[in-house]
């Protein structure tokens, strides 16, 4: 007898179930891992370039000379602590009363700059916080620049915290 549907090792029969692989296609995501190299790669290029800034030795300015405070007169901008508005000081540093109205300030400035040249005075020295606004610093300065003053305006940050 003749079995029909059933396979016995012949080879022109085809089996009723199909057989499993033995093992699967390994797969594994590397994204993670290659954006974690990449991260890693920026960190230590940063750390790298701050380490190395710190050792080198910048030479000093030779085309620029340092101000004169004896020729210069000197204005003192400090922003307010809501940051929408500027205090100004006659002289260098906070000392004295801060003039808070913008009208007064660009009047009182203009009259001090004029006075200045009478004085003798040929320079102007404008020291702002980084957070005064470039429109308050540029309504400062267009006040202080006055024929026969050259106009000088450093800002930087506040040493003390407010």
């Amino acid at each position: 007898m003749q079995a029909t549907g059933f396979n016995m090792g012949s080879s022109e029969f085809q089996p009723l179930l199909a057989r499993k692989k033995s093992h699967d296609d390994a797969e594994f995501d590397i994204t993670a891992m290659v954006d974690l190299v990449f991260m890693m790669n920026i960190y230590f290029l940063v750390a790298f370039l701050t380490a190395a800034a710190g050792e080198i030795n910048l030479p000093t300015a030779q085309h620029v000379a340092a101000l004169d405070a004896d020729t210069a007169i000197t204005f003192t901008v400090m922003g307010t602590l809501d940051g929408k508005g500027v205090q100004v000081y006659l002289g260098d540093g906070t000392r004295g009363q801060a003039i808070t109205d913008p009208d007064e300030q660009t009047d009182r400035v203009r009259k001090a700059a004029e006075d200045a040249i009478g004085a003798g005075k040929k320079a102007v020295l404008i020291k702002a916080e980084k957070k005064v606004r470039l429109k308050d610093l540029f309504r400062i300065s267009t006040a202080a620049a006055v024929e026969g003053l050259k106009l000088h305006v450093g800002v930087t940050e506040a040493d003390i915290p407010r």
